[in-house]
């Protein structure tokens, strides 16, 4: 049920509302949501979301029904709150912020996620690159994608990837170690090898 509303909030009362705020609740949605209300251009989105609010509505107004039911958000909400299960749900979060291109939100969840998971290697990977392309902190984004090799040091994709942030920072002898570890770990792989010859070049270009 992670990410998706409670039966609770789609009828906008709280989880110790009785019978009568049930039954009041549903009816103000149904004088201010219900499909027949609105133009035929509307209706269409709005005859979903009152489905959803009839399920609701029917759920809890039952006594059994909302019993299982509060039982299972119980289960989910026990589950979400497992450190590592939070963590991931706030990665993902991180994710989304930022490919909507709020930055300073994805942050704030990158660092959440690292709070209540400080060993997963793939946040720290992807903090990292987030940090040196979105942020301009490519000290900070080294560090994360270097604690992300020592976490997951057969990772080809986050060594190639921290190889690129050295290379960035233009310190070359790391970037050139980094992207021979990568070579050995995956034999003739085409970006592998694209890579090593862009470090020979940038190489050669800054012994002139």
């Amino acid at each position: 049920m992670a990410g998706d509303k409670t039966f609770y909030e789609i009828l906008q009362i709280s989880p110790s509302a009785g019978q009568d705020e049930v039954r009041a609740a549903f009816r103000r949605l149904a004088r201010e949501r219900h499909p027949d209300l609105l133009s035929r251009d509307l209706r269409r989105g709005a005859e979903a979301e009152f489905q959803k609010i009839t399920e609701a509505y029917n759920t809890l107004i039952d006594p059994d029904k909302r019993a299982r039911y509060d039982k299972n958000l119980e289960s989910a909400d026990r589950e979400i709150l497992n450190p590592k299960d939070l963590a991931r749900a706030l990665l993902a979060k991180a994710a989304e912020c930022q490919r909507a291109g709020d930055s300073n939100r994805a942050a704030d969840f990158y660092r959440q996620s690292l709070a209540h998971d400080s060993n997963n290697p793939r946040t720290h990977h992807l903090f990292g690159l987030f940090l040196a392309q979105n942020l301009g902190r490519l000290a900070d984004g080294l560090r994360h994608i270097e604690q992300s090799i020592r976490l997951d040091g057969m990772n080809v994709r986050v060594i190639l990837d921290a190889s690129k942030l050295f290379a960035k920072a233009r310190m070359l002898a790391r970037a050139q170690r980094l992207a021979q570890t990568a070579a050995e770990l995956s034999p003739g792989d085409p970006a592998v090898e694209n890579w090593m010859l862009q470090l020979k070049d940038l190489a050669q270009r800054e012994t002139r």
